[in-house]
C-alpha cells in the first residue's frame, strides 16, 4: 500500500500550511498528504476529493520524493501581453483628452476602458479585451484610482516660480548650486557654495491628533486628551535638499520673530555657505520684518517663495505628515515637555532612507554625508 511518510517533525509543518489556508489546489494536496499520513488508503482519497487514484498517486509518490516543495501548484505565465508599455507610455495616452483625438468620434473628455480599447484598435491596430487591457495596465503600474481636489493656484507667476524652483533642485542634485545661481549675484566676490532647504512650521499641540487605528469591531479606539487645557509649541524645520539633511528649533510661538530667530540659527550652523530657502506665503513669512533681514544677510541667503496655494511643492510638508503618522497621532503623552522630547529624539534619529524619500531622491552616495535633524 503507498501512504505518505509523514513523520513527527513535518506534521506541524503541514497542520500549519492547512491552518494558513489560501490557494485551493494547495489545501487539497496537503489535505491528501496529511490523511494519507494517518493511514487512508488511495482509493479513500480518490472517493473524498473527487480525484482519480492516479492522480493520487501522483501527489503522494511526488511529496515522499520532494517534500512539500514538490507538490506547489506551478501556474503557468499566461500568453505573452500584446502590449507591453511602459508607464510613462500610457501616461502620454492618457494626458490626452478623447474628444480632441478625431478618430475616436467622442464627446467623452475622460477616458474609460472602452475609450481605450478603441483607440488601441484605430490608433495602432491592436485588439484587447477588457480583462487584457487590465492586465496590460495593471503590469505598467496604472491604477483606476479617485482624484483628489487641489486648490488651483491663482498665482499670476505660477509657472516662473515653479520653474525657479526646479532649476535649483536640478543644481542641487548635480552638486553645481553656487550663490552664482542667485537671483541678485554679488560681482564683487567669487560665488560661493551654496545649499537648497524646504522650511515651514507646525504645531505641536498636547491634545494628540487624531487618526483611523486598528482595534476591535464595534469598539472605537479611545485616546487620552488634556480637556481644555491645550498648550502647543511651534517647531520650525528646513530640510536641505537632496542631502535630507536638517535642522529645527522649538519656540513658544509662531510670529516673524521666531522665523527670524530660525533663519539666524541657519545661517549660523554653516557660515560660509549661501543658503536658498524655499518656503511658503504665510503671513508670518512675508513681513517688512523679514524683508529687511533678507536685505540684510543678503551675501548669505535668498528666499524663495513658492507659487500660492502649493503647498505640495514644499518638501517638508512631508516630513510633517509623517512625523504625525508616527509621533503624535493616537498618543497622549504625559505632558508638552514629553511630547516634544519625543518629537525631537524622532528628527534626530531620522533614517537616512526615510529623508531621502521624502524628497524622491534614489543616490545611496549621499549617505556618505548625511546627519539628522539638529
Amino acid at each position: 500500500m503507498l501512504y505518505a511518510q509523514v513523520d513527527d517533525k513535518m506534521r506541524p509543518v503541514i497542520q500549519a500550511e492547512l491552518r494558513m489556508g489560501g490557494d485551493a489546489k494547495w489545501y487539497r494536496r496537503l489535505k491528501v498528504i496529511d490523511l494519507s499520513g494517518q493511514g487512508m488508503a488511495v482509493a479513500e482519497l480518490a472517493q473524498l476529493f473527487d480525484l482519480s487514484p492516479a492522480t493520487v498517486r501522483r501527489y503522494l509518490h511526488t511529496y515522499n520524493s520532494a517534500g512539500l516543495a514538490g507538490l506547489r501548484p506551478g501556474y503557468g505565465q499566461g500568453r505573452p501581453l500584446s502590449v507591453n508599455w511602459t508607464a510613462e507610455a500610457w501616461m502620454d495616452i492618457l494626458a490626452q483628452a478623447p474628444n480632441e483625438l478625431e478618430l475616436l468620434d467622442t464627446a467623452a473628455r475622460n477616458w474609460t476602458q472602452r475609450l481605450l480599447q478603441t483607440y488601441l484598435a484605430v490608433y495602432h491596430q491592436i485588439t484587447l479585451s477588457q480583462s487584457a487591457l487590465s492586465n496590460c495596465l495593471r503590469r505598467a503600474g496604472i491604477r483606476w484610482r479617485r482624484a483628489k481636489l487641489r486648490v488651483h493656484s491663482p498665482d499670476p507667476l505660477y509657472v516662473v516660480k515653479r520653474q525657479r524652483i526646479a532649476e535649483l533642485q536640478r543644481l542641487a542634485l548635480a552638486g553645481q548650486l553656487t550663490s552664482a545661481a542667485s537671483a541678485h549675484p554679488r560681482s564683487d566676490e567669487p560665488p560661493k557654495t551654496a545649499r537648497l532647504a524646504f522650511l515651514d512650521s507646525t504645531d505641536l499641540h498636547w491634545c494628540p491628533d487624531l487618526g483611523a487605528v486598528y482595534g476591535p469591531t464595534g469598539r472605537q479606539c479611545k485616546v487620552d486628551s488634556p480637556g481644555l487645557a491645550n498648550p502647543w509649541h511651534a517647531l520650525f524645520g528646513s530640510l536641505v535638499y537632496p542631502s535630507g539633511e536638517g535642522l529645527y528649533t522649538i519656540h513658544q510661538r509662531k510670529r516673524t520673530v521666531e522665523l527670524r530667530a530660525h533663519l539666524q540659527h541657519l545661517l549660523d550652523s554653516e557660515p560660509d555657505v549661501f543658503w536658498f530657502i524655499v518656503l511658503d506665503n504665510a503671513s508670518a513669512h512675508t513681513t517688512a520684518l523679514i524683508d529687511a533681514f533678507a536685505k540684510q544677510h543678503a551675501a548669505q541667503l535668498e528666499l524663495v517663495y513658492l507659487p500660492t496655494y502649493s503647498p505640495h511643492l514644499n518638501f517638508i510638508e512631508r516630513l510633517w505628515r509623517l512625523l504625525r503618522s508616527q509621533v503624535t497621532r493616537n498618543r497622549f503623552y504625559e505632558s508638552l515637555s514629553v511630547l516634544t522630547e519625543a518629537v525631537v529624539a524622532w528628527l534626530e534619529h531620522l533614517p537616512f532612507a526615510t529623508a531621502c524619500s521624502l524628497m524622491g531622491v534614489d543616490d545611496a552616495s549621499l549617505a556618505l554625508v548625511y546627519k539628522p535633524f539638529e
